[in-house]
């Protein structure tokens, strides 16, 4: 079984002092670590009392004297460690060896138990005084008595003795000195108290009571100062009161003795454990193999040290692997040599395995006795920190360096001794050495008084100043605008100013560019005012920001009433919601943006505006807005009237002759027949041909006039939809021989719609589809029910119809452009008839086409009408 010897805690707590102490005291003293009482250290006194030599030091109690088995003394040093109760005996009887033979001995002994901080006992403190000859010879009291006094100046302890009766207080010279009497002065109680701190007579008072009260009878044991001669002592008072036969006590003695240097060591070593657990840095104590004795919590935190089981672990296991050589090859043989060794190590966390870069100084610990090293202190700073402030350091003098701005330091007497490589070219410098001066050379004359008056006193009272002042060029001495940045630089302890400093920015481009761009502003508002549209400008929340002078001058109201949504107040009320919710909607979508709608103008009458705009992105692509302008469109409003009523009244008065011509050539053609002029009747045929087409323009222009003018009729009845599309197509598909007419119908239903003009519609897709698709041979027609609706396409394989141009083919008189444009005769009304008939049916109609490879119109209706 191993043994603990408490070598820890010994060694952690001064063994030097303790040594001295001992061995230096002429009483028996011995001190015995650990439960298993190993002497650590005794004095010649006790070593002469036991008949031996200092051979046993090291070994048990037990094991040195082992002619004490059966004697009570074992069991008594356990009680005392694993109590920590102090015991005391008077006269007691120990029986040892003398000239081999078993004697009979008695002593006066204390095994007082020797704690840490934390109360954990960690030794036993055998002080003792042999008594034996008082004991077996009374003859002999006086040579006892000078024995115990000797024993007592030599303990430097003192003696009094109290008669209670009389109130008088008999005391030896030590016992005055402590207290500050003079050594001839007779002393009363009352008196004696008057040299005890007031801060501890209370506890005085009660150790007093105790000890004379009958009922308790107590040991009187203890320490207070005395404050005699105006020197503050720490002393000890053990005792006890002696009772007469009716328990009255008449006597109160006992001895004191000096613990001032105790109680000052403890308080030192207290005050220095106190600096030690609280330092940031780890500090520790190793054995000079490397076992841990002692950890502080700083170190305990950096290694994941959480046990105070120091003897299982190994210094080295918090090293990381590569560092047992550099301990075993470089560290220990430099301590043996010079004491000490510093340097750079790296640690290991126990419980992460984090690597933790540390500076160590460790001193080397030697027997004071043999010499030899024993053991090492250790202190070790975590180098994490200054590691990362040196890598963040290194990245702020890198962000200096590469800066695009001066940044330049100075003195408090104004010379530069900082700047970085963006400031060298500013100013024109070919080397750092040429920046090394005094800072009122980097300004223009006009600029130095700023600097004197304004700059330099704000940034001591305030600790900064910024404005633009006019460097001096070093070489060609031109003034370069710049907007400087000063502050002043403080010590971080005392706060105290240690220079300043300056991150410069040249604003010779900014200033250029604030021209340019002032000079573009004035020419945009030259633009605007010259402008003959409205302009106008969102921000991203559709809300109006900027109208040109136009639009003030239309509506009569200033540019404060236009922002925001105030411009809608000039929309005339018929048009103001509508006009809204078209900005809204296209805002969401982030698409062009066209309305129309009507104002009340400053002249009194109403005008048309037609309103465009387009989306805005800044340079990161993030929309901004939208950039738009207004046009008044009046005039062209009263042309399209008039344009309108003109087709209107032409087409209606053309149709009667045509109708008239249609039937005379049908006659014509018929009496050429009968008479055999089979070629005069095949010219006649194709002139009623043209006749038909020319209906056909004429019908599409009068029903243009009446979708215009609001006159377009419907007669809606229910009616079998597949049979009017299979009608149609079976009409047309007589109508060409070159182009067949696929069906794919899947549209068994009845609709609610005007009959007439649904099959109009599909009519006019259809021949589209013919005539726009000269080099194919193919159109099919399909149709579904999708969703509560039926849906009919078209869909042919001819030109098809380029991307940008889709949203125009419904627009009135819009046709196909292109190389062949002049093949495809009409107006480009038969869409836009179409597109009106749908919408005035609840329906949608729409295209989808690849330019070159054919185009599909497709139109839905509604299944239920409301």
């Amino acid at each position: 079984m191993e043994i603990n010897t408490g070598a820890e805690e010994f060694a952690a707590y001064s063994e030097n002092i303790f040594r001295t102490i001992i061995e230096e005291s002429p009483s028996p003293v011995g001190l015995y670590v650990g439960r298993e009482m190993v002497i650590r250290v005794v004095n010649d006194s006790i070593l002469n009392i036991w008949g031996k030599d200092r051979s046993i030091i090291g070994k048990t109690f037990s094991q040195a004297l082992p002619e004490l088995e059966g004697q009570p003394f074992f069991k008594l040093l356990d009680d005392v460690f694993t109590t920590g109760i102090a015991y005391e005996a008077s006269e007691d009887l120990v029986r040892l060896l003398a000239n081999g033979q078993l004697t009979d001995f008695y002593f006066n002994f204390t095994y007082k138990p020797l704690k840490t901080p934390e109360g954990k006992v960690w030794g036993v403190l055998n002080t003792a005084t042999d008594v034996t000859d008082l004991v077996l010879t009374r003859k002999k009291l006086q040579a006892a008595e000078d024995r115990t006094r000797f024993a007592l100046d030599a303990a430097e302890m003192g003696t009094w003795d109290l008669d209670l009766l009389n109130n008088l207080i008999t005391w030896d010279d030590r016992c005055k000195e402590l207290f500050g009497f003079p050594k001839d002065d007779d002393a009363r109680y009352e008196d004696v108290l008057n040299y005890i701190h007031p801060d501890d007579m209370p506890r005085v008072d009660i150790a007093v009571m105790n000890a004379i009260n009958p009922l308790l009878k107590e040991s009187y044991d203890v320490s207070f100062r005395t404050v005699g001669s105006n020197t503050l002592k720490w002393v000890r008072c053990k005792g006890r009161a002696y009772f007469d036969e009716h328990s009255k006590p008449y006597r109160f003695a006992g001895t004191i003795v000096d613990i001032t240097p105790e109680i000052s060591t403890r308080d030192e070593q207290q005050k220095l454990l106190f600096l030690i657990e609280n330092s940031s840095d780890s500090i520790s104590l190793t054995t000079w193999d490397g076992k841990f004795t002692y950890i502080n919590e700083a170190g305990k935190k950096m290694t994941g040290f959480d046990s105070n089981d120091y003897g299982h672990n190994e210094g080295y296991s918090f090293l990381m692997p590569h560092e047992f050589a550099t301990v075993q090859n470089v560290i220990l043989p430099q301590m043996l040599k010079h004491g000490r060794w510093s340097g750079k190590l790296n640690y290991r966390n126990k419980k992460t395995g984090e690597c933790i870069p540390g500076w160590i100084n460790s001193l080397l610990i030697k027997d004071p006795l043999t010499e030899q090293p024993i053991g090492r202190a250790t202190v070790v700073r975590d180098m994490r920190a200054e590691i990362e402030a040196r890598k963040e350091q290194q990245k702020l003098i890198t962000v200096v360096e590469n800066s695009a701005d001066l940044i330049g330091v100075t003195n408090p007497e104004g010379f530069v001794i900082y700047m970085n490589q963006a400031g060298m070219k500013m100013m024109g410098a070919d080397s750092i050495e040429e920046c090394y001066r005094h800072s009122s050379d980097y300004f223009m004359p006009d600029a130095l008084q700023i600097l004197e008056k304004e700059a330099r006193p704000a940034m001591r009272e305030s600790g900064g100043w910024a404005g633009e002042v006019n460097y001096r060029h070093f070489k060609t001495g031109e003034a370069i605008p710049v907007w400087l940045n000063g502050f002043k630089v403080t010590d971080a302890d005392t706060g105290e100013a240690i220079g300043f400093a300056s991150v410069t920015r040249d604003i010779r481009a900014e200033k250029a560019a604030r021209q340019a761009l002032a000079q573009s502003e004035q020419l945009f508002r030259n633009i605007t005012i010259a402008a003959p549209a409205a302009l106008w400008m969102t921000d991203a929340n559709s809300m109006i920001t900027y109208v040109n002078e136009v639009w003030i001058n239309w509506t009569g109201q200033p540019l404060e009433a236009q922002l925001g949504t105030g411009w809608l107040n000039a929309v005339v009320t018929e048009d103001r919601d509508e006009a809204a919710a078209n900005l809204i909607a296209d805002f969401a979508q982030r698409k062009f943006h066209e309305s129309q709608f009507r104002i009340q103008h400053t002249g009194g009458q109403l005008r048309h505006i037609i309103c465009t705009g387009n989306p805005q992105y800044d340079a990161e692509g993030n929309f901004s807005g939208y950039i738009g302008a207004c046009v008044d469109i009046t005039e062209l409003k009263q042309l399209q009237r008039q344009k309108d009523d003109f087709i209107g009244i032409a087409s209606h008065e053309l149709k009667t002759p045509v109708t008239s011509i249609k039937a005379y050539a049908q006659l014509l053609e018929s009496i050429m027949r009968k008479k055999g002029d089979v070629k005069e009747a095949f010219m006649i045929s194709k002139m009623d041909v043209q006749i038909n087409r020319l209906t056909v323009l004429i019908e599409d222009l009068l029903d243009v006039t009446k979708i215009t003018s609001g006159r377009l009729q419907f007669h809606q009845s229910w009616f079998d939809f597949n049979r009017m599309l299979q009608e149609v197509i079976e009409e047309l598909q007589r109508t060409t021989t070159k182009h067949t007419l696929i069906e794919d119908l899947n549209s068994e239903t009845q609709i609610y719609a005007d009959k007439d003009r649904i099959g109009q519609v599909l009519i006019n897709l259809i021949t589209n589809a013919i005539k726009y698709s000269p080099g194919s041979d193919e159109i099919i027609i399909s149709s579904k029910i999708v969703d509560g609706t039926v849906e009919v396409c078209v869909r042919d394989f001819g030109i098809g119809i380029a991307k940008d141009k889709l949203g125009k083919v419904f627009e009135q008189f819009y046709r196909v452009s292109g190389d062949k444009e002049h093949t495809f005769p009409g107006l480009g009304l038969g869409l836009y008839i179409s597109s009106e008939i749908i919408k005035r049916e609840g329906g949608k109609i729409w295209v989808n086409s690849i330019e070159g490879q054919g185009s599909t119109f497709c139109f839905s209706l509604p299944l239920q009408r409301g």
